[in-house]
């Protein structure tokens, strides 16, 4: 029983980000503030720095407390949340994948939903046919062609810029005219403003899916690429997808860095 509360999001935006659309639903702003008025109401708001100072000193947290964090480091948190969270008195924390930062790739989870956005609007049989047989060569067996993009793994996301390739989608272009993630610039400015960041891995894979030693190369080397870019005096990480099946050992080898508070 802890007396800690976290809460995460991802996207907070009044239009369809193309790039999220098919991976899940997003809070539109009204529903952002109707849920920060919610939690004001309930709860207290807690700061990163605040539960790490309280962990290091073996204190117990304030009743009622919550953190506030988003995942995956996407632009809206610079243009929307961030001016939300301030006229609201609300610390936050965002955690962002290393390989992102400055739009320099892309998710192979935000690949795989603007595959399906252009495959809505592609009626050519031939098309359609090709990707089916692309994704039976892979063993991505579905009921549907849009299932089976939607189901590709981080193991076999060069898959995904396959298909694009049929689709005449590039994704260097993508990034480049919608630039979806953070920039450093704009992470520099949120801390600057007093929020806090974090790592979530280099490029967002499953951990469960990966070796011992390519979580641990993960995390580490996205909480030392943060703390290095940005100049932080702390490290924190948020696992892309959760921890399930991570072993004791890996808590223990990330630990022995010392990187990560």
């Amino acid at each position: 029983k802890t007396s800690l509360l976290g809460f995460y999001y991802h996207v907070v935006s009044e239009e369809q980000v193309v790039h999220v659309r098919h991976l899940y639903e997003h809070k539109t702003i009204r529903e952002f503030r109707a849920d920060l008025d919610f939690l004001l109401k309930h709860f207290v708001p807690i700061s990163l720095p605040d539960v790490l100072e309280l962990l290091r000193e073996g204190r117990p947290f304030p009743k009622k407390s919550f953190l506030l964090t988003f995942d995956d480091g996407f632009r809206e948190m610079s243009d929307v949340v961030a001016p939300i969270l301030q006229e609201k008195g609300i610390s936050a924390t965002f955690f962002v994948n290393s390989a992102f930062i400055d739009n320099e790739e892309m998710c192979y989870l935000n690949k795989a939903s603007v595959i399906v956005e252009n495959i809505g609007k592609t009626e050519s049989s031939n098309v359609h046919e090709k990707i089916s047989v692309m994704l039976r060569s892979n063993n991505r067996v579905s009921n549907d062609i849009i299932s089976g993009i939607l189901s590709i793994g981080y193991q076999q996301k060069s898959l995904l810029d396959e298909i694009a390739n049929v689709l005449n989608i590039d994704f260097v272009e993508y990034l480049k005219t919608n630039k979806p993630y953070l920039t450093a610039s704009q992470i520099s400015n949120l801390i600057d403003a007093g929020f806090s960041i974090g790592a979530h891995s280099i490029d967002h894979p499953l951990y469960s899916s990966l070796s011992l030693e390519d979580q641990v190369h993960q995390t580490i080397e996205s909480v030392q690429h943060i703390r290095n870019r940005f100049a932080l005096n702390y490290g924190v990480f948020a696992f892309p997808h959760g921890d399930n099946h991570v072993s004791r050992e890996y808590f223990s080898k990330v630990s022995a860095t010392g990187l990560v508070d």
